[in-house]
């Protein structure tokens, strides 16, 4: 972690006092981006959606706060750990001595918090994000951030793909490659709508002709959130109870489909199909 970011996030508490009938106002001291890393604005093209000079962590992390409470999918504010991290809040609030957690003073349009809604969206975001895997992409090396240890390429198909060095080698090694084709892999971290937020890179070497099959950016397929599927809504009533007793039993696996899609909408038909299948074998070998 560069030295000015890790300066950044010294944060220091500095005393406390009471707010209101029930809260508590926390006071902490931590500096400015500019006046700790100010190298980090000498190239901005680094930073897609980064801070401004002038802002501190905590703007970053009610940025990211924020995101997760709309539950955007495509946001470039938080990894899987972050999410991680954010559901681990739960078991503060769910103790029962806590509501929530607000940060005051932070420059934000809309107040940031932590509380059981954007825990709970925090669940969400971390159970359909794609695990990781190893990735391969093929683009011209646009960036080299050395001091971030940070890589930009630009692909063929379109897109630019970040990449964070963890390699063996210091990032400086890999100057002569700078505007040159080349091939990057390591383990690519996916946000939760499936694209590729970033690759945590630990190869980089001149492209070759038998790499062109790499020169599209990486997906993952979105794992599916089965409880918040069949989740009922409020006065929303049972999907299974559309069904249940309306269908003779003698019938065939075939007829009982065509009856089950024929009966309830066809999104949920396909919501159902995996669960039908899954407890139909268990009651007919009863």
């Amino acid at each position: 972690i560069p030295k000015g970011l890790k300066r950044a996030a010294e944060v220091r508490f500095v005393g406390h006092e009471k707010a209101g009938a029930e809260g508590t106002s926390l006071h902490f001291e931590v500096p400015r981006f500019g006046d700790v890393a100010g190298d980090l604005f000498e190239r901005r093209q680094l930073w897609d959606d980064g801070p401004k000079p002038e802002e501190t962590a905590f703007e970053l992390l009610g940025a990211a706060l924020h995101d997760v409470q709309l539950r955007r999918v495509e946001s470039s504010r938080f990894d899987p750990m972050l999410l991680m991290r954010f559901r681990s809040y739960g078991r503060i609030i769910r103790r029962g001595r806590l509501d929530r957690i607000v940060l005051v003073d932070a420059d934000l349009p809309q107040m940031a918090r932590f509380d059981a809604e954007v825990v709970g969206a925090a669940h969400e975001l971390s159970d359909v994000t794609p695990k990781p895997r190893r990735v391969r992409v093929r683009g011209r090396l646009d960036v080299l951030g050395a001091s971030q240890g940070i890589l930009k390429l630009q692909v063929e198909s379109g897109g630019q793909v970040t990449a964070r060095w963890e390699g063996e080698d210091p990032i400086e090694s890999l100057a002569p490659l700078f505007n040159r084709d080349v091939v990057c892999e390591g383990m690519g971290v996916f946000r939760p709508s499936g694209s590729l937020l970033r690759i945590d890179a630990d190869a980089l070497g001149e492209a070759g002709i038998g790499d062109r099959a790499f020169t599209v950016i990486p997906r993952a397929i979105p794992r599916r959130d089965v409880p918040r599927d069949v989740r009922l809504r409020a006065g929303e009533p049972s999907v299974y109870r559309q069904f249940i007793g309306s269908i003779p039993a003698e019938e065939g696996d075939d007829e009982f489909a065509v009856a089950v899609e024929a009966r309830i909408s066809y999104p949920v038909a396909e919501r159902l199909r995996h669960e039908v299948d899954r407890f139909l074998g268990v009651i007919r070998s009863g």
